[in-house]
């Protein structure tokens, strides 16, 4: 029997159209791709890689401490020497004035501080060319910080009551403590320009020496120790005043006294 090309046809068309159920696994792959891209784009993007590397709970990365040095130390300030005295602490124009004198040169010998308050004439009841001995010096000019508070003197009182003496010198010498009461407290007993120095200065030396123990100083003797008993050139022609050289000396002698008492 011949077959009929119109079912031919019919039965090819019929095997080329795909069946319901391959349209519908095509609807659903198309349909899963869509929500499988949707999904993929709602994730939120990868770590950068440095911090993924991180341990967990680690901050920013901290830079290394620098080596910590002790902090600089500031220099101390110098120790500060008072002194109080006559001509032969305050120089003049045959010596000693400026940083030719003696306290200048102790006080850079010693690395003090000075404080210098002396004038000419002046003792502790011989009354100075400025109208003060040494108790008016002490009221005028106190050296509240002072490490170290020198009076130096004085000849000028050989001419004074010696009962006027020893009680200025008494007055003198709890005043410079009042001043400063933690600087220690130095006397330097009347110098003269040889080694024969009269009755009346011996007299003063040990009235001062007297006031100096009770007031627990350090007393230095120049006339027991022999200042200016020899060497030539100390002393101006007046006879009386230090020259430049004679300040010097004078420095020699004092500036060991000064250095011991710091210590």
């Amino acid at each position: 029997m011949k077959s009929n090309p119109y079912d031919f046809r019919m039965r090819r068309l019929a095997l080329e159209r795909p069946p319901s159920w391959g349209i519908l696994a095509l609807v659903l792959l198309v349909l899963g791709n869509v929500a499988l891209f949707t999904v993929m784009g709602m994730r939120p993007a990868p770590a950068d890689t440095y911090e993924s590397q991180a341990p967990a709970g680690a901050g920013s990365p901290v830079p290394a401490e620098s080596p910590v040095t002790p902090a600089e130390t500031e220099p101390s300030e110098p120790p500060v020497l008072a002194v109080y005295g006559d001509g032969y602490a305050a120089g003049n124009e045959m010596g000693g004035q400026g940083a030719t004198g003696w306290p200048a040169l102790v006080a850079q010998r010693t690395g003090t501080e000075l404080a210098l308050h002396a004038v000419p004439q002046a003792g502790y009841a011989s009354i100075g060319v400025t109208g003060q001995d040494y108790m008016g010096l002490l009221g005028a000019a106190p050296v509240p910080d002072a490490d170290i508070t020198l009076l130096f003197g004085s000849r000028n009182d050989a001419d004074e009551d010696p009962a006027q003496v020893k009680a200025q010198a008494v007055a003198a010498m709890a005043a410079a403590a009042q001043n400063a009461p933690q600087a220690i407290l130095v006397v330097i007993g009347p110098v003269w320009d040889d080694g024969d120095a009269p009755a009346s200065v011996l007299a003063v030396r040990d009235l001062v020496q007297a006031a100096a123990q009770g007031a627990g100083a350090v007393f230095v003797d120049p006339l027991a120790d022999g200042w200016f008993g020899t060497g030539s050139g100390l002393i101006a022609t007046d006879g009386i005043s230090p020259t430049d050289a004679g300040h010097a000396y004078l420095a020699e002698q004092i500036a060991p006294v000064v250095t011991a008492a710091l210590q």
